[in-house]
């Protein structure tokens, strides 16, 4: 016959392993909150990140090859633009972007490499009249500047900079927020007992959630650059460095909630 201790003990069973449930369910939700918004923090919000896979992108080369190829038409031969000075310049805009500030491009390099080679020239042919080199210098200037806004589209990153200030601070809000539940849970799941487990099947699961959204916003912003003329030469790269970079957390999580369901199971079987 059963004692009145082992009754209540059986009926409160199923009331505990319910909040359990519960407990896991939302340390799931808010563990890919907080994996989703890290991932994006480290990629995509960050600068060194997207000015590292914009200069590896087309846009590089195709200033280089646009703004020699002005310069050309006034009889100079030589490299006026390369590729390390357009990376700077890239950098340059990225920096005032995510600093939330009116993109405005440093040109000096380019000037000053542009009166060195201009006055080269003259010299070489002969010519001392100082206002026929100002003349060519000042609009080769001009040139240089329209092309390189042109394929930077200053104006259209200034506007990206003033909403991408916004996007920053909501995830980092999310992060906050949900890295602050998390705690909270596994601190209720260690007092309770339930530690192991918990934290298992919310790696775990969270982890496999996670890469299935991250995997999807990858092909969703692959079609989105594929499909818009303007954003396909800046880095059609970057979807998949996104992924590539997030894959060490996420199968991290996976294999941490693997091993901590493993332990767990051990420790109750023994």
């Amino acid at each position: 016959m059963q004692s009145r201790q082992e009754r209540h003990s059986m009926g409160q069973q199923p009331v505990q392993q319910k909040r359990h449930v519960g407990s896991k369910f939302l340390g799931i939700v808010f563990i890919v909150i907080f994996m989703i918004t890290m991932i994006a923090n480290q990629t995509l919000l960050n600068e060194k990140f997207v000015a590292n896979q914009i200069t590896e992108s087309q846009i590089g080369d195709e200033i280089v090859s646009d703004v020699n190829q002005s310069a050309s038409q006034y009889g100079l031969s030589e490299k006026i633009m390369t590729k390390k000075i357009a990376n700077e310049l890239i950098k340059d805009a990225i920096s005032d972007v995510f600093n939330d500030q009116t993109v405005s491009i440093d040109y000096t390099p380019v000037y000053n490499r542009v009166d060195r080679l201009i006055n080269q020239k003259v010299s070489s042919l002969g010519y001392g009249s100082v206002s026929l080199s100002s003349t060519v210098k000042s609009e080769l200037r001009a040139k240089m500047t329209s092309v390189i806004n042109d394929q930077l589209d200053t104006t259209e990153l200034t506007t990206v900079s003033n909403e991408l200030a916004t996007v920053k601070q909501a995830v980092n809000v999310m992060q906050i927020v949900s890295g602050g539940v998390l705690v909270l849970l596994l601190v209720v799941a260690l007092f309770k007992r339930y530690v192991l487990s918990w934290l298992g099947i919310v790696a775990l699961f969270g982890g496999i959630l996670t890469l299935i959204i991250i995997k999807g916003a990858n092909m969703v912003l692959t079609s989105v650059l594929t499909s818009q003329e303007v954003l396909a030469s800046f880095s059609p790269q970057l979807p998949n460095a996104i992924f590539s970079s997030s894959l060490i957390y996420l199968i991290g999580a996976i294999i941490i909630g693997i091993l901590l369901l493993g332990i767990n199971k051990v420790i109750h079987r023994s």
